[in-house]
């Protein structure tokens, strides 16, 4: 029987997907930075050869494209759905914290890694500033289907979001304990909504929230 010939043997390399080439690229990405994303590397970390990337992308450039779409879907996606339908504004503002303190749904150490990116990137600034733009519009068109004036709700939404990137780039959430935060929600949420939360709702959520940290 003849041997395989190089591109049948690359075509018979282990059955990655494109988005397992992804994940690996996300991990070295967050960890590592963006110059550490090299096709090479990921090959040999992946235990394939280079022809198995080619196999799903065309080009490094091509996969970076994924990675900021991983990035959107992930941490822009799930930010628009949690306030997407709300009943009332305390299940809108407490969807926005559960979602930024579940990193198994937003992941902050991916936006960050994004955000350092961004710092030698032109155009990656570009669309960061897009999809930053695109949180506070949402968050914003939240705080108006709750009565809020158009320009009260975008300083509101510009400042609950830019809180929380900012407790993530100075890792504040790192150092706090977080049933000692949970003890501050009423303040949280009156600082964020200049109105007072609705305490059944409140502790309903306080419940809902320490329930999720026993599961972990």
């Amino acid at each position: 029987m003849p041997l395989l010939s190089t591109s049948q043997n690359t075509a018979r390399q282990p059955r990655l997907t494109g988005a397992d080439w992804v994940e690996a690229a996300l991990h070295v990405l967050i960890g590592n930075g963006i110059e550490a994303v090299q096709i090479t590397a990921l090959a040999r970390q992946l235990d394939v050869t280079r022809g198995s990337f080619y196999w799903h992308f065309e080009s490094r450039e091509n996969l970076l494209d994924a990675l900021l779409e991983e990035w959107r879907a992930r941490n822009t996606g799930v930010m628009l759905e949690a306030i997407r339908e709300t009943s009332c504004l305390e299940d809108g503002i407490f969807s926005l914290f559960s979602v930024w303190v579940d990193h198994t749904r937003f992941d902050p150490k991916l936006d960050q890694a994004i955000r350092d990116w961004a710092r030698h990137s032109d155009k990656l600034r570009e669309i960061l500033k897009i999809e930053d733009n695109a949180r506070v519009s949402a968050i914003a068109g939240f705080y108006e289907r709750h009565g809020f004036p158009e320009a009260e709700a975008f300083i509101r939404a510009r400042v609950i979001y830019f809180t929380q990137i900012s407790f993530y780039a100075l890792k504040v959430e790192d150092d706090e304990d977080f049933q000692e935060r949970l003890g501050y929600l009423n303040e949280y949420f009156k600082c964020f909504t200049g109105r007072d939360m609705d305490p059944a709702l409140g502790a309903a959520h306080t419940a809902k929230f320490l329930k999720g940290i026993s599961d972990e």
